[in-house]
């Protein structure tokens, strides 16, 4: 294949790494420019010793390399001749060593900042870490290595070799998720996301890994139904877990994804299943006792329809809905609750149903509202479960009276009338599957959650002068998984914000994905130490003009990172909702990999032993259960 203009421009920009000597006019000297037209020598690679080596050694090929890279990485090219450009590759997780699929991703994005800087851009090309995570805390485990000192050894080597290979980075940007002096402002997020009442804390089922003993999200769950780490078969837990309302923003991310370059490719139609398609509203329902004396619970029950719950004469669960771990009965049909209808205050009865359809994988089990003026299903189940139900339509299709406000309005009229004067119980518009962000990882080495448990106030938030709640540095962690962090007691107890009276810290720490969903932000402004990042920073270098990474950030990172600029961009905060303009997936570096055929758990290729056709694990060498087959 031919190499195209903007190839050969790619290509040209790595060689002034690589020159000897400039170009010469005569054997070894160069012409002056003064009038008298003099020859002058040149500087060559070999001024330094004065003989000509004929082979350029690799010593000679470093002490270039030595001289070179100061020069060009403090050159002054045009300042904003052509503008900033904004060029970000997806910052790593300190492993401990770069691999193939790094290079990749930092050569692209290496070579092109380099041409843009040639091309007179003014280029940000920052680097960092994406440093808290489960690993770290298991290799303190394994490796007898507190997990601070485990991740800071590896930033130390992994940032030699990107320095060693010679890309461009903005090192004096350079920030670590793990670092204080930035998940202090991951916490100042968190507190913006509460005091917009987007952050609650409700009980809900969760994948469990019992080995790591931490929250997994679905797509951490593989289609075996183990985790894709510790390869433990994932449990359903029911746990109190913290969420951000990213359902709040469902239609906006969706309809902005109309508005992103065609260079996107598929990556559009994977965050429009993701979203999926926005068609109704979640409702809160308020869970009655059986006596129907006080409120004792919340469901969150999707429709399409929400006329519709004016004729709701009961709400049927799968059987492995929340709501019947929580509210069991003895007859095994129904649940000792009544749910109440926020419409008009009557109440329904709960029936467990088993699901007519199969789940599509990765699906919650959702609620149901039975409704039989619209569905002859639901009319014949009310029959035969002895439900009165009465019709709220006309024979002409509008809504009968006796229902105060909307008597006489046609079905679109009502709904929109029910969604003006119902904002305290009516999501913005959602898909069926969208759900909202669970953040809560039971694990120590993450961002601390920035909230206290009161007896007497409730949950409150740390106050923003107090930031950050700093993470206790642990010298030894003897056991995974688990909350360590409620161990501390020292570190537990506290005073509450509001009444200065005792009170316990939150103990769970936040996902990984809440420190990465805004780190191109702090990249522009990296030392302030008032705000995690000034406004004048954000318009002057936002968006993102090219964003490279691994297709497999396609859903999880980008759709979080997008809600937090929609979020941002509506506190006045950012140029424009979308955070990022040119989106560049690099593709996968693949090879063999292995799996251990009895507990799931992937292996590395230094964990295993290739005897003839099969491969056994060094770890277990003797265990015959433990051989694998190499995918």
């Amino acid at each position: 294949m031919s190499a195209t203009a903007s190839q050969v421009q790619v290509t040209m920009v790595v060689l002034p790494l690589l020159i000897i000597k400039p170009p010469l006019t005569r054997a070894g000297f160069l012409l002056s420019k003064s009038r008298d037209c003099r020859w002058i020598p040149a500087r060559t690679a070999f001024n330094q010793t004065g003989i000509w080596e004929p082979k350029l050694t690799l010593q000679v090929k470093q002490d270039l390399e030595a001289y070179w890279k100061p020069i060009l990485h403090n050159v002054k090219h045009r300042q904003g001749s052509r503008g900033k450009y904004y060029v970000l590759s997806m910052f790593p997780y300190p492993s401990g060593k770069l691999h193939l699929g790094h290079v990749r991703v930092y050569a692209i994005s290496d070579s092109m900042a380099r041409m843009r800087k040639l091309q007179g851009y003014e280029v940000i090309h920052p680097m960092g870490w994406d440093a808290f995570g489960l690993p770290a805390e298991n290799a303190a485990v394994e490796k007898g290595m507190p997990a601070h000192v485990w991740t800071e050894s590896n930033i130390t080597h992994m940032r030699q070799q990107l320095i060693n290979m010679g890309f461009d980075f903005d090192w004096d940007r350079e920030v670590r998720t793990c670092d204080p002096a930035y998940y202090r402002w991951t916490q100042h997020l968190f507190l913006q996301l509460w005091d917009a009442g987007l952050v609650y804390q409700k009980e809900a089922f969760v994948n469990w890994d019992p080995v790591d003993q931490t929250v997994l999200a679905n797509e951490q769950v593989d289609e075996n139904g183990r985790s894709w780490r510790s390869g433990a078969v994932v449990e359903k837990k029911l746990l109190k877990q913290w969420f951000i309302k990213t359902s709040e923003y469902a239609a906006a991310l969706q309809e902005g994804l109309a508005t992103v370059p065609s260079n996107w490719f598929d990556v559009v139609d994977l965050q429009r299943n993701w979203i999926g398609e926005i068609t109704g509203h979640r409702v809160k329902i308020e869970v009655w006792d059986a006596q129907r004396t006080k409120a004792v619970d919340t469901v969150s029950v999707f429709t399409d329809n929400l006329p519709g719950l004016l004729g709701t004469a009961f709400l049927t669960v799968p059987p492995d809905h929340e709501m019947c771990a929580k509210h069991r009965s003895e007859n095994a049909q129904s649940l000792d609750v009544a749910c109440r209808n926020p419409l008009t205050g009557e109440f329904f009865p709960v029936f467990v149903v088993e699901e007519t359809q199969r789940r599509t994988v990765g699906l919650d089990p959702e609620a149901r509202f039975g409704v039989p003026n619209l569905n002859e299903a639901d009319a014949d189940f009310a029959a035969s479960h002895s439900v009165t139900w009465r019709s709220f339509l006309t024979a002409d299709g509008l809504i009968a009276k006796g229902f105060v406000g909307l008597s006489g309005m046609s079905m679109s009229a009502a709904a929109a009338k029910i969604v003006a004067d119902g904002k305290e119980f009516i999501s913005t518009p959602i898909s069926s599957k969208c759900k909202d962000w669970l953040i809560s990882r039971q694990r120590y080495w993450g961002t601390p959650i920035p909230l206290v448990h009161c007896a007497g106030c409730g949950h409150v938030p740390v106050a923003a002068e107090d930031l950050p709640v700093k993470l206790p540095l642990l010298e030894s962690i003897s056991s995974r998984g688990g909350s360590l962090l409620a161990q501390q007691v020292d570190w537990v107890n506290t005073v509450c914000p509001k009444c200065n009276g005792p009170a316990k810290r939150e103990t769970d720490t936040m996902d990984t994905f809440v420190d990465s969903s805004w780190y191109f932000l702090r990249y522009l402004d990296p030392k302030n130490e008032s705000v995690p990042f000034s406004r004048e920073a954000a318009m002057a270098g936002m968006p993102v003009d090219l964003y490279i990474g691994g297709k497999e950030h396609a859903l999880m990172h980008l759709f979080y990172a997008r809600f937090i600029g929609y979020f941002l961009h509506r506190q006045g905060l950012l140029p424009q909702p979308e955070p990022f303009d040119h989106l560049l997936s690099q593709g996968f570096v693949q090879g063999k990999s292995y799996q251990d055929k009895v507990t799931g758990r992937y292996l590395t290729a230094s964990e295993v032993e290739i005897v003839g056709k099969l491969a056994l694990c060094r770890l277990n060498f003797a265990n015959y259960s433990c051989v694998l087959f190499v995918e």
